[in-house]
């Protein structure tokens, strides 16, 4: 694994979502769940993490991109199963 000192994360859910969210899922699993989605591969220099709650689904996404303005070079989303979150590309 490539550390990047000059790792950049956007944290983009709004303070209402994260508790709709986490009333749902418990703040142990979300706070799990926007870690591990923040520290995937730290090769990436930037990273931004949105989500919300859909359908009464919580869903959080993170995207990747090599530079704050290049292409997206790769997408997690991490979904709610019930009882935890699954992270699918």
């Amino acid at each position: 694994m490539t550390y990047n000192p000059d790792r950049t994360i956007r944290f983009g859910i709004p303070a209402d979502t994260v508790t709709a969210i986490a009333e749902i899922t418990g703040n142990e699993a979300f706070f799990h769940a926007v870690g591990y989605l923040s520290t995937w591969s730290l090769s990436h220099a930037h990273c931004e993490i949105i989500g919300g709650v859909y359908d009464g689904n919580p869903e959080i996404i993170a995207t990747y991109r090599r530079h704050a303005d290049g292409p997206i070079t790769y997408q997690i989303g991490a979904v709610w199963h019930g009882d935890h979150f699954g992270f699918h590309s």
